[in-house]
Order: C-alpha cells, then sequence, then structure tokens
C-alpha cells in the first residue's frame, strides 16, 4: 500500500463519520503498489521521460485487478480501498456494489457477515456472473455466444472503462501513456481491444493488428498503438519481485 500514500484525502477518504478515519485509520489504501511502482519506472524509460515528469493511467489486471492514476510519478487515486475488494471486477471478487446489498442480504435473506463476507470475496466477480473465474475461460465462452460469458465480459470490460473516464479526468487530459499489466493485461489482446475500443476522440487509438502479435501474450515491454493520438498505449509486464528487490537495495544503500 505504501505506493499509494501519495493519495490526497478527497481520494483516499470515505465520506463516512470523520471519527472513524480518526479513531479507527478505516480510509482508501489501495494495494498493487509493488507492482505499479515498477511499472512506472519502466514506462518512463520507455517514454524518455523521469519519473517524475510522467503521468499514467496503469491497468494492473488478474484474478485481481486494480487501477492507478499516476500524476508526476506519484498516484493520486487507484481503485481498491481499505481492502482488495472495491474496485473492479475481478475473478471471484464483486469489486463496486452498492454498499447495502451486504445489508439487504443479512436483513431480508437471512446471510451472516461471514457469508456475506465469503459471497462478496469468493463466490462473486466473473466466477458469481458466468462460473468461471478464469479470464480464459470467461473469454471462450466470449467467442462461442455463451450469454453469461459475454454479460461477464462485458461487466469487467465496463467497470475497466469507466474508470478509465474518471482518471482522464482525475488527470485533466494529462496521461502519457495507459498501460497494461497483470496476467490479464499481458495476455489479452481481446480485453486490451475491448477497453479502448471506440475512444480515439479521447486520445486513444490501439492498432489491433501490434495488439494481436504473438497471440496477444507480450513478455516484454510493447508499445501497441497507433502512434496517431496524443496518448500511448503499452504493455509492460509487471515483476514485483524484481521491484522488492530494487526498493530493499535502495533503503539498504540510504543507510550506509
Amino acid at each position: 500500500t505504501a505506493f499509494h500514500q501519495t493519495m490526497p484525502p478527497q481520494a483516499y477518504m470515505y465520506a463516512l463519520p470523520y471519527s472513524l478515519y480518526e479513531n479507527h485509520s478505516i480510509r482508501r489504501y489501495g494495494f498493487h503498489g509493488t507492482s505499479y511502482r515498477y511499472v512506472l519506472g519502466e514506462t518512463a524509460k520507455e517514454l524518455g521521460k523521469s519519473v517524475d515528469k510522467t503521468n499514467l493511467i496503469v491497468c494492473h489486471l488478474g484474478s485481481g485487478a486494480s487501477m492507478c492514476a499516476i500524476k508526476e510519478g506519484k498516484c493520486i487515486d487507484t481503485t481498491m480501498g481499505l481492502t482488495p475488494l472495491e474496485g473492479l471486477v475481478m475473478g471471484s471478487r464483486s469489486g463496486d456494489i452498492d454498499p447495502a446489498v451486504p445489508l439487504h442480504l443479512i436483513n431480508q435473506l437471512g446471510y451472516s457477515a461471514e457469508e456475506v463476507a465469503h459471497l462478496l470475496n469468493k463466490q462473486s466477480g466473473l466466477l458469481g456472473i458466468c462460473g468461471f473465474p478464469d479470464n480464459r475461460d470467461v473469454e471462450a465462452g466470449y467467442h462461442q455466444q455463451e450469454p453469461l460469458a459475454l454479460l461477464a465480459k462485458k461487466l469487467q470490460v465496463y467497470r475497466t472503462r469507466k474508470y478509465l473516464g474518471a482518471y482522464l479526468v482525475a488527470l485533466e487530459g494529462s496521461v502519457d501513456a495507459l498501460v497494461f499489466t497483470g496476467g490479464i493485461g499481458e495476455n489479452s489482446h481481446l480485453h486490451r481491444r475491448l477497453v479502448c475500443e471506440g475512444l480515439d476522440k479521447l486520445g486513444l487509438q490501439l492498432d489491433d493488428s501490434r495488439n494481436k502479435l504473438q497471440d496477444g501474450r507480450f513478455a516484454s515491454n510493447t508499445r501497441l498503438d497507433t502512434g496517431a493520438k496524443h496518448i500511448q498505449i503499452w504493455v509492460i509486464p509487471t515483476d514485483e519481485e524484481l521491484s522488492i528487490a530494487q526498493q530493499t537495495a535502495g533503503v539498504l544503500a540510504s543507510m550506509q
């Protein structure tokens, strides 16, 4: 969560009684920070910019998924919150829902708090909609026009695009690159295409022929936009283990 500590209060606070923040530290923290730090560094190198001059929207998409808006090398917003449950539609996590849904499940349908937690974390998301938590199975069903797989994919993509729009506004349109990383981000040409589709007027234009090279699976930093718009589109494979090692080395060096 350390990478997200630069979020301003309007991004990390919940509109709950302030005493819950003061007394119990209930606020948004965000996750996948180690991945975002690594991807930021790699993307800045590819752009030929210093990290503190780099503005990005990064999509870390896997079984667990989140997005991050980065302004001048610092996180200004991210989709996960107090826990990794908030935000995008994930493999088995619901992401954003009306907060009254758990109350309805408990008060009207007889669920226990533990059952609700299990449902939201382990039985929802892609799994809850179409029966498959693995994006590869969902996409196989999507190509076969299975109704619930189509719905799951459309819901997953719509939520991603919804946050993409929000982060374009948060960055006031000044975005150097949209970056995909994580298992889905690095390996699903379908997902990347659906996320970027029809966004030319917002400065995003995917080159789908590049997007589908190597069956859409990229193990190295790869640029995927047409070059005709002002926002570049990249796949930057994450390396969280290397990022941890780099940060550890930095701390040790500062102690000498």
